[in-house]
């Protein structure tokens, strides 16, 4: 277990950091326990001032690693802990319990003080719940969302299981037809950390101005004073509001280019952000005042071996190869992403569309009052939890949804509405594939189309440039970009013919050369980075062959195939 005393010297840079590991916390034995470093503590405060001091304890657990693991069948299974797993780790992707549907529980001792505590699941799926010595304290059907549960624990040793399954019988979000495999088990890290009785619970930066730096700080707290600083500037003492503004000093911009990164502390709490404004009123994207133009993939989180619990190394080297290929933008498709993701793209300069679990929901997903409460409070959540930042740019919901019914028309409202309501300062949109059809596009901040001529369609490989250009034609007064456009290619095929590399090559490189050649696009988002983990076979959907969607530009293991070559001139 790790524990953090950190000792801050308020209005200075000096900070005095003591780091130190323990495998008893309860045993206080000497120069090992937090009591050595109270003490410590005592003496610093009796050399400095009181009133030039401000002291915040950081004890927070990682739980990742080696637990006791069960897999039932059902629910009414008890569970025998006869085997291990690791956490993070999804328990049907590989091995025995590959492409099996059942439940499985995680389970491990926890040492802690008496008070209380917060558990935080940074990802899961399908659906989590988290018992603490028997007793149920949290539960969850957002998956790919962090779980959060506070709780009062006494003082010595706990049992913490969490229990997670993959059914997709009565999940309120997930559907057997979406075309992309449901995983089971832990996607992130597992946390622990006491509470402090007057704390920041929430803290949002949303910039303003770039051109003056203002920014507008978000605060839930019950602290009647804040005490608020930028970087390692003087600390700014206030009377608590729900919103305040503020400009940053000696700010610097954020941009793809030059991705600058400030940081927020409140009340010790700590957050970065990045200033940049986006303007998408008119036909095209502005970023700082600028045009903005993406040049982006889409992304699935997916590996054979792992699932969406990806090692934190292979999302990192993921986007380096992204960036490095010339792409800008990342769409997370279709669901949201985890917090390292977001903190490498901040520091890649790589812009992302997130949007919450949705795929082709039909009319009667649309009506459905559960799906579409469990929806609005995932988009909620996705919104709140990625607010900070900077290469966040697009809200987005429901791809490829019944966009063009009445049922439609309402969703597509309602989630708008609470776009606009949460987070102001960027745009909202979904991904529609009914181009002709869609009652829904008025209603958008930009036009997203998925399209995908001379593949599903009838159309040649040389008709995609007139086919772009006429819906560039049709939609005009908002920014137009292609959310999904792409070609699927088996590894090793090289036939020329649909599905084969070379087929894909000239595929993606006609629709780049279409899209840069018309200036009234604001961008072209290719599917599929690299091929990701879906169903044999979907309910109503084409086949997919190897039980994979094979339009990735590289295939599942991240080996280039021949369409790659046309961005990674460095390979």
């Amino acid at each position: 277990m790790k524990y953090s005393l950190i000792y801050k010297k308020s209005k200075s840079l000096i900070h005095y950091r003591k780091e130190y590991y323990e495998e008893n916390s309860l045993q206080n034995q000497p120069g090992n326990s937090p009591d050595s470093f109270m003490l410590l503590f005592w003496l610093f405060r009796k050399k400095h001032p009181q009133n030039d001091w401000s002291y915040r304890r950081c004890i927070m657990l990682n739980l990742d690693g080696i637990w006791d693991f069960a897999y039932c069948q059902n629910l009414e299974e008890t569970p025998e802990y006869s085997s291990v797993a690791s956490v993070p780790g999804c328990f049907d992707a590989m091995g025995l319990r590959f492409n099996q549907r059942g439940f499985a529980y995680y389970r491990r001792k926890v040492k802690v003080q008496q008070g209380r505590q917060r558990l935080r699941i940074g990802s899961f799926g399908l659906r989590a719940a988290v018992f603490w010595d028997g007793d149920l304290i949290a539960e969850s059907a957002l998956a790919w969302s962090p779980l959060t549960a506070e709780f009062s624990a006494s003082v010595g040793e706990h049992e913490l299981v969490i229990r997670t399954d993959n059914l997709l019988e009565r999940h309120p979000l997930f559907r057997e037809y979406y075309d992309f495999y449901g995983f089971g088990g832990i996607y992130d890290h597992v946390t622990l950390e006491p509470v402090e009785p007057v704390e920041i619970r929430y803290l949002a930066v949303i910039p303003l101005n770039h051109e003056t730096g203002e920014v507008e700080i978000r605060v839930e707290t019950d602290a009647p004073v804040l005490t608020i600083r930028f970087d390692e500037q003087p600390e700014i003492q206030m009377k608590t509001a729900p919103k305040i503004r503020l400009r940053v000093p000696d700010f610097r911009l954020w941009s793809p280019e030059t991705p600058f990164l400030h940081k927020l502390t409140v009340n010790g709490k700590e957050t970065e952000f990045g200033i940049r404004t986006i303007d998408w009123h008119g036909d095209h994207l502005k970023l700082n005042g600028k045009k903005l133009q993406l040049r982006g993939v889409n992304r699935h989180e997916s590996h054979p071996e792992f699932g969406p619990a990806t090692p934190e190394s292979l999302i990192a080297s993921d986007l380096l190869q992204i960036k490095r290929a010339g792409f800008n933008f990342v769409r997370g498709s279709h669901y949201p992403q985890r917090e390292f993701f977001f903190r490498m793209c901040d520091r890649l300069g790589i812009l992302v569309w997130e949007e919450p679990l949705s795929w082709g929901n039909p009319v009667q997903d649309l009506s459905d009052s559960r799906f579409m409460d469990t929806l609005a409070e995932q988009l909620e959540l996705t919104i709140r939890t990625s607010i900070n930042h900077p290469s966040l740019l697009i809200h987005g919901f429901l791809n490829e949804c019944a966009s063009n019914t009445e049922p439609g028309v309402e969703a597509v409202r309602r989630l708008m509405n609470i776009c606009h309501e949460i987070d102001p300062s960027r745009p909202a949109t979904f991904a529609s594939n009914r181009p002709h059809t869609d009652r829904c596009l008025d209603l958008t901040d930009i036009i997203a189309l998925n399209v995908y001529p001379a593949w599903y369609g009838e159309e040649k490989i040389a008709e995609i440039p007139a086919f772009l250009d006429s819906l560039a034609e049709k939609f005009q007064g908002k920014p137009r970009i292609i959310s999904e456009i792409g070609a699927a290619a088996i590894c090793g095929d090289h036939s020329g013919a649909p599905w084969s590399e070379e087929y894909q090559t000239e595929y993606i490189h006609t629709v780049m050369d279409s899209i840069e050649k018309n200036p009234a696009w604001s961008g072209v988002i290719l599917w599929l980075f690299c091929n990701a983990n879906t169903y044999t076979g979907t309910t109503g959907k084409v086949m997919r062959p190897r039980g994979f969607n094979n339009k990735g530009l590289l295939d599942e293991y991240r080996r280039p195939k021949q369409s790659w070559l046309l961005f990674d001139r460095k390979n």
